[in-house]
């Protein structure tokens, strides 16, 4: 579709509050025009009928997608641009029409999470001007490799960074409650032998041992210069009320993944905006035996859902929710739409269907049963159509 002005009609309309039946959604000029209840006799070549619903673009807080994109496996790369251009085309087939990559910079030599190759990749990605969808960065610093800090100053001062979160993988808690935890993950992510996945935690506990002042000293300044550039600061795999707290005096606002119950309520407490996964909610538990998202949804404590590792849980989650009795529809849409849009503080321009926004949509139709984006707009335009053929009918024999 290119005409400036579009009308969909045909499918229920999910705003921020409710579920429109029978309605309209009006697009002029890459924003919502109208959102109507009942719809005047409207006709001509700027109609397009559509069915099922009519939901905002998704926005996506976190997702890990775009390095196993350039690296499928340990031992293969795949040329930068074009990971990104191939992963640009999924995240619109998706629904997903803001992304936030979540890049890890790390010291390690050979890692595909090396500070040295997440620059290159985070310069490419910022300097891309033809995207199907919205791409901004989110640099993960592990709190050990204090080395890699001068790099993410050098995006900061770049302008490249829209998110910094702090993490620290060290086992013996969060994540990894034991070094087995540590290497089982690690070895094969890594392509790496376990002795040497091994030598990797035993580095990160003689770093917060021996040069705790600096570490401490690392964070806080890359918070400060990251709040200085009006970035949005996270915790990572929070465990515990003393994480938050640590996380609250560093400027921090989003709690993303918190592995346990009582970092789940400090975090509420305290007003930071937590983040789940969203494959988490849509399987019904974490893979490492961790917080439920769906207990955690269920306790009210729940912010936004993102995509982690897997883009296309943002949708069957939100659905998944619905059917299970979990959420109405638009409450689900909202951990995927307008609460992530809030935590980036781009909601009064994206993550809701209302008037003067802009046009940021998803139609979602179904195929089996299963739910399927059969259309995606950004800024109004068409970036992604599909259409599954009706099934032929049985031919006697």
């Amino acid at each position: 579709m290119t005409a400036s002005r579009v009308i969909l009609r045909g499918g229920d309309i999910v705003t921020p509050d409710r579920v429109i039946t029978g309605g309209a959604l009006v697009i002029e000029a890459g924003h919502i025009a109208a959102v109507l209840d009942a719809v005047p006799p409207l006709g001509g070549d700027d109609v397009l009928w559509v069915s099922n619903l009519i939901a905002p673009g998704f926005i996506d807080l976190h997702s890990d997608a775009l390095e196993k994109e350039i690296r499928p496996r340990p031992s293969a790369v795949i040329p930068t641009e074009l990971a990104i251009t191939e992963f640009d085309r999924k995240l619109a087939g998706h629904g997903i029409t803001t992304v936030v990559h979540g890049l890890c910079f790390t010291e390690t030599d050979g890692d595909f999470r090396a500070h040295t190759d997440s620059e290159q990749i985070a310069l490419s990605v910022s300097r891309g001007a033809t995207y199907l969808i919205r791409h901004l960065l989110h640099a993960r610093y592990e709190v050990t490799d204090f080395h890699a800090a001068p790099t993410i100053h050098r995006l900061l001062a770049a302008g490249a960074l829209a998110m910094v979160s702090f993490m620290d993988h060290a086992p013996g808690g969060r994540q990894f409650k034991t070094v087995a935890d540590f290497v089982r993950y690690y070895a094969p992510t890594l392509g790496r032998d376990p002795q040497s996945v091994m030598g990797l935690a035993e580095e990160k506990h003689r770093r917060k041992r021996e040069y705790k002042a600096v570490l401490d000293r690392t964070a806080a300044d890359l918070a400060a210069a990251a709040r200085a550039r009006g970035l949005v600061l996270a915790s990572h795999d929070d465990e515990s009320a003393q994480d938050i707290v640590w996380a609250v005096q560093h400027g921090i606002t989003v709690s993303e993944f918190p592995v346990s119950m009582e970092a789940l309520v400090a975090a509420h407490d305290h007003g930071l905006h937590v983040v789940m996964g969203a494959p988490n909610a849509l399987r019904g538990g974490s893979t490492s035996g961790n917080l439920s998202a769906v207990d955690a949804i269920r306790r009210g404590g729940i912010d936004s859902l993102c995509s982690d590792y897997y883009p296309a849980s943002l949708l069957h989650a939100a659905v998944a929710l619905h059917a299970k009795g979990v959420a109405t529809l638009a409450e689900a849409f909202r951990l995927v739409t307008l609460h992530p849009a809030r935590a980036l503080g781009l909601d009064r321009e994206l993550g809701s269907l209302e008037a003067g926004k802009t046009a940021e949509i998803v139609v979602i139709g179904h195929r089996q049963g299963i739910p399927v984006v059969t259309r995606t707009f950004r800024q109004g335009r068409e970036v992604f159509v599909a259409g599954y053929a009706t099934p032929a009918a049985a031919v006697a024999a």
